[in-house]
Order: C-alpha cells, then sequence, then structure tokens
C-alpha cells in the first residue's frame, strides 16, 4: 500500500512496502537539521504489516484498527517526548485483509529534539486482539553549531523519481537489505558555508574493511549551506556473509581528513532468516514440523536469545545440503514455506499453525488445487493433490470466514516432517 507522506526538506517522500517479515513492525528514522538553531527535526516512519492486524467483516469492508504509542528518551532515561496514534484501516479486498500480501500501513511522526542521544520506542496494539509488539532505535543527534560541517541522519530508498521539480522517494523502512541485489539509494543532507566545494564518499563497511566505496565525490552547497545527495549502491551481497554492516557517509573540505560522519546500520540475512532472527523464541517453535518436540524444549529452556540462537544455527548445520557455502538451502526453503503459509493461510491462527500451513510446510505446494462448494452443506471446500506422493488433503471451511480445516477422511500424521526438496 502506498501513502503520501509529509515534506521533508522541500523533498517528497512516499511510503513502500518494505521487503521484510510480513508481521514484524518495522521503524526507520532520520533527523535533519530544522531551521531552529538549537533543535533538529527528526522524522519517524513506522510501518505496520496488515498481517499482523485482525480484521473483522464490515459492511462493505474488512476492517481493523490499532493503537501507536511513540515514547522518547534522553540518555538518563526520562521521557522527553510521547506520541499516541489511532489508526483505523478499511479493506475491500479479503485476500489482502487476510494478510496474502505485503501491504502495510505507514504513519510519519515528526519530532522537534535538542542534540543529544535518543532511545525512540514504539509500541503497536492491535485493538481487537489486544496483541502487542515493539520496535526501538538509538539515535544519536548531533550539534550542527560546532563544526562548520555536518551530515543529517542516513535514509535508505529503493527508488527515485522526479515530479515537478520535485523528488519523490520511496523509502525503505527497516534495516533488512537482503532483497535488494539490484541496488539501492542512499539520501543525505550535508551541511557547510554557503556555495562552498564540500567532498563525500558512501561505504558500506564490515568490522574491518569497505565492502562498497563511491570514492570521493565534488559537490557545492547552495545559497543556505545545505546540500541534499544520493548515492547509489550495488554492493555484492551474494558474496557477503550474513551479519550486520554500517553505512557510513563522510564529508570533508579536504579529502586527506573526514571533518563529518553518519552512520547507519544495516543487515544482511539470507532467505528468512531475517524473519527468523528477530524472535529467536518463535522461530524454535516453528520448527515443531521438522524437530522432534525434546529438540525445541531442550532449545528453549537455554536461558539466554544468544545461546539459544547458537542451539538454534547448531540445529540447521545438520540439515544443510551444502556444507561450507555461506547459503543453508533447506533452512532457506523451511522458513520460505513458513512465510508463504503466513501469508497465505491465516485465519484465526497465524498460516503456520493452520492445517493448511501443517501440509504446505512439510510436503511444498501441491500439484493442483481444486475448489469446490459441498452439496450436503454448502461449506467450501479446497481439496490439494500431491501427485507425486499419490495423496490427496480436503480442508472445509466450517465458519465461513477461510477458516479451513483438515478433513477426517484425509488425515495427516504429526510424525511427517519435512524434508528438503533437492534432496
Amino acid at each position: 500500500m502506498r501513502h503520501a507522506i509529509s515534506v521533508l526538506v522541500g523533498v517528497i517522500v512516499w511510503s513502500s512496502v518494505a521487503h521484510s517479515s510480513p508481521t514484524e513492525l518495522r521503524m526507520t528514522t532520520m533527523y535533519v537539521r530544522s531551521q531552529q538553531p538549537d533543535s533538529c527535526r527528526l522524522d519517524v516512519y513506522l510501518a505496520v504489516p496488515y498481517a499482523w492486524l485482525q480484521f473483522t467483516p464490515g459492511q462493505q469492508s474488512f476492517i481493523a484498527t490499532y493503537r501507536l504509542r511513540i515514547n522518547v528518551s534522553d540518555a538518563g532515561g526520562r521521557t522527553v517526548a510521547e506520541r499516541t496514534l489511532d489508526r483505523t484501516i478499511e479493506e475491500a479486498d479479503r485476500s489482502i485483509a487476510s494478510g496474502s500480501t505485503d501491504a502495510t500501513d505507514i504513519t510519519q511522526t515528526v519530532l522537534l529534539l535538542p542534540p543529544g542521544t535518543y532511545r525512540i520506542e514504539a509500541r503497536l496494539t492491535d485493538q481487537l486482539s489486544n496483541r502487542q509488539q515493539s520496535a526501538q532505535q538509538t539515535v544519536v543527534i548531533p550539534d550542527y553549531r560546532r563544526s562548520p560541517i555536518g551530515i543529517s541522519g542516513i535514509l535508505l530508498v529503493e527508488r527515485i523519481e522526479e515530479r515537478d521539480r520535485r523528488y519523490v522517494l520511496t523509502p525503505i523502512i527497516g534495516n533488512d537489505i537482503s532483497s535488494y541485489e539490484s541496488g539501492f539509494f542512499v539520501f543525505y543532507e550535508v551541511y557547510a558555508p554557503p556555495r562552498g566545494v564540500t567532498f563525500v564518499r558512501a561505504r558500506i563497511l564490515d568490522s574491518t574493511t569497505a565492502v562498497f566505496n563511491s570514492g570521493w565525490q565534488t559537490l557545492r552547497t547552495d545559497s543556505s549551506g545545505r546540500l541534499q545527495h544520493f548515492v547509489r549502491m550495488t554492493p555484492p551481497l551474494r558474496r557477503m556473509p550474513q551479519g550486520k554492516y554500517a553505512i557510513r557517509i563522510e564529508a570533508t573540505s579536504d579529502t586527506s581528513r573526514s571533518a563529518a560522519m553518519s552512520e547507519h546500520v544495516i543487515e544482511l540475512r539470507y532467505g528468512a532468516s531475517s524473519t527468523v532472527f528477530t524472535d529467536i523464541t518463535k522461530a524454535i517453535r516453528q520448527l515443531r514440523y521438522i524437530a522432534t518436540q525434546a529438540e525445541i524444549d531442550s532449545m528453549l529452556a537455554l536461558p539466554t536469545d544468544s545461546e539459544r540462537r547458537a542451539a538454534f544455527e547448531q540445529f540447521w548445520q545438520r540439515y544443510d545440503p551444502t556444507p561450507g557455502t555461506l547459503r543453508n538451502e533447506a533452512f532457506e526453503e523451511y522458513f520460505a514455506r513458513i512465510e508463504y503459509a503466513n501469508r497465505n493461510f491465516r485465519s484465526y491462527a497465524e498460516g503456520w499453525l493452520t492445517d493448511m500451513g501443517m501440509v504446505y510446510i512439510v510436503l511444498g505446494e501441491p500439484s493442483s488445487v481444486e475448489r469446490r462448494v459441498s452439496t450436503f452443506d454448502n461449506r467450501s471446500l479446497v481439496i490439494w493433490t500431491y501427485a507425486r506422493l499419490n495423496r490427496r488433503f480436503i480442508f472445509v471451511d466450517n465458519t465461513g470466514f477461510g477458516d479451513y480445516r483438515l478433513s477426517p477422511s484425509t488425515p495427516f500424521f504429526p510424525s511427517e516432517k519435512y524434508r528438503y526438496s533437492g534432496s
């Protein structure tokens, strides 16, 4: 879904569907120098996925309501700003309301803050189910009065268009860049003496080296001492190990040394692992279609997230069809099926917990799908056929709201486990 976002220093910003978890609340922030010398403007963008919200049927559409509470605290833990947003979403398309797409509701909150270190926390509450989740970021806002050269925060951008002499941006909300193999843009501002020459460069760094380097570029500020700039980044994602990286923008009047710097953390995860590591406890529970209950309980019993994550990764090493490479295709396929189930089979429970999700995750895509109405009781039926396995499964909608349950006439046994399709 796309919504107009307010002007950001003369640049029109539009929302976009981020390539990330379809059920994760995502946050992106960007600070810029404001017209007031003792404060900066902080823009907080939040993407609320439809797939996480609970919609209820209305007269002509499906309706969901949620509340966002945004809390800003300083380095001492004191609350310095609070905002509450109540949102109502109406969606005419049932499939979109059920979470079968990456549709999101985008909000933008504008704050004026003095220089300092802040913790931004957003808490999302679905008003119908009362479920909650949160997202946090730490933002360090510099004091631009202390140096003749400064740089704003960094905004990752998927697409740039120019309309009526104004930029239209499609920002990437969240830090995951795994889906951007063809590259993306970085937008930022530089503050320096008016109409002066400034050198800037952009790099992507791991812990030791630069994996992408734009080289120094020569730019000139306008009469107000401001410069807006875009850099296209095409990092070699397929050759980069998964993990966290830093985008670093540097500006100077002399390339022998950097006078100002701004950084933005990004994350690279193969396959569905960006979703998985958001909630490692949930990811372990989702192993029910490949692991034994004893294995799941053993991982969940570990005291810390880091220990659970290590055990989780060790578990998947046993199923890696290409050990020694960066990718684990079995892991990617398994969690891609979970993501597909969440997007397509959600009813009163998440898709991976439904009967359709169970069969799909273990056996994969059926060779044929047939939909019909029962002549006996007018209930909707969906029939999946797996020709290579000589098996058929009948799912019955008992409620009329898409809550398909497996018919007892075509049982699926809990002892059946996922096997990598390429084996």
